[in-house]
């Protein structure tokens, strides 16, 4: 079964206060989730936000930066005088994850959204467009899910994008996310807007 494209809305389409409703609701779905399928109580678990190398293995390649990255930090980024880059043909997917990356066996990822990480610091007179127009998420060795960011680039100021519906990566499944960019040489400044469901104390304790 082929996966399905889904057009994320941007941030500017949505009422006041229906983000920080859609990722309360996505919270407390995995949380719920977590503590049936882990049989903790709820209460000794934590939600917190991404590491996007030490949890996803994010740019710890070259098909997307040229210098395979081991920092905590999302997207492109200055390595020394030059931007760090993704060296791979435009009009292609390209492995924005190390390919052996599996979540650990108590641990629930979710992203739920996009936000372009340039927002706020542009100081330009060329309108910044989101470098990747598909992300593709493969979870336990099959497709599960593509995101369409074109309406994304609709708000130029505010490249924010939600999906309705959450993409869940569960214990010890292997995941590999691609991104589809449409030019050549593009810097990627994409951000996954999301969290991590997982015991108090595999990383902090409230």
């Amino acid at each position: 079964m082929s996966a399905t494209v889904t057009t994320l809305t941007p941030i500017k389409e949505l009422a006041t206060g229906q983000l920080s409703a859609i990722r309360n609701s996505v919270i407390d779905g995995v949380v719920r989730r977590a503590s049936r399928e882990l049989s903790l109580p709820e209460e000794k678990l934590v939600v917190r936000e991404i590491r996007p190398y030490t949890d996803l293995g994010m740019y710890g390649v070259t098909t997307v930066l040229d210098t395979a990255s081991t920092a905590d930090r999302w997207g492109s980024f200055y390595h020394g005088s030059a931007v760090v880059n993704a060296p791979a043909s435009g009009g292609n997917y390209v492995s924005a994850c190390t390919a052996s990356k599996t979540i650990a066996d108590d641990t629930y990822i979710v992203v739920y959204g996009v936000r372009d990480s340039r927002n706020g610091w542009v100081f330009s007179s060329t309108i910044p467009t989101i470098s990747v127009t598909l992300i593709k998420f493969n979870i336990g060795n099959a497709d599960r899910a593509i995101w369409d960011l074109t309406k994304a680039n609709l708000y130029y100021t505010q490249s924010v994008a939600v999906s309705p519906a959450a993409i869940v990566m569960p214990p010890l499944a292997p995941i590999t996310i691609s991104l589809y960019l449409h030019a050549n040489n593009v810097e990627i400044y994409l951000q996954l807007m999301g969290f991590v469901v997982e015991p108090i104390g595999t990383v902090i304790t409230p």
